[in-house]
């Protein structure tokens, strides 16, 4: 039997561009702002719901942004607001170092990384992709562990 896990440790769910694109074309009938509730922009939905779209302005524009809301919103619903997911940040950190490679605090210094992320998310996608072979562990000149591509 499989536990529950807490509600905020459940990923958020995706969203869809057919979604969005449908939202929108709900304007035609008087309804604007849908689309940005539904890409996760509550105030500004409720500002093109109660302005008709910034007149109908916003929406028009909106209907060229849904393809950037959507990716933006399914980013900060993995929880990965900022940039790319960690595991492939640190797989460009070291492509990037080369054999020198790099330390946990490089990885910290260098990453972009949501503000309520944990350190210890870091330490533990490392491990991960040491696990999957993905990347290798050594000590440099200094005697400081370091990971490098393999």
């Amino acid at each position: 039997m499989t536990q529950a896990r807490p509600l905020a440790a459940r990923p958020r769910q995706r969203r869809s561009l057919a979604a969005g694109y449908l939202l929108w074309a709900l304007a035609l009938v008087g309804l604007c702002g849908l689309q940005r509730f539904y890409a996760r922009k509550p105030v500004s939905g409720t500002l093109w719901l109660c302005t008709l779209g910034l007149c109908g302005v916003g929406q028009l524009l909106d209907l060229f942004l849904i393809p950037a809301l959507i990716e933006q919103a399914n980013r900060q619903g993995d929880g990965l607001a900022l940039g790319q997911p960690v595991d492939r940040q640190l797989l460009a950190l070291a492509r990037r170092s080369g054999a020198a490679g790099f330390t946990l605090n490089d990885a910290l210094l260098e990453l972009q990384l949501p503000a309520d992320l944990p350190r210890e998310r870091v330490r533990e996608e490392v491990e991960r992709l040491l696990f999957d072979h993905l990347l290798d562990v050594g000590n440099d000149e200094r005697g400081r562990v370091v990971y490098r591509e393999p």
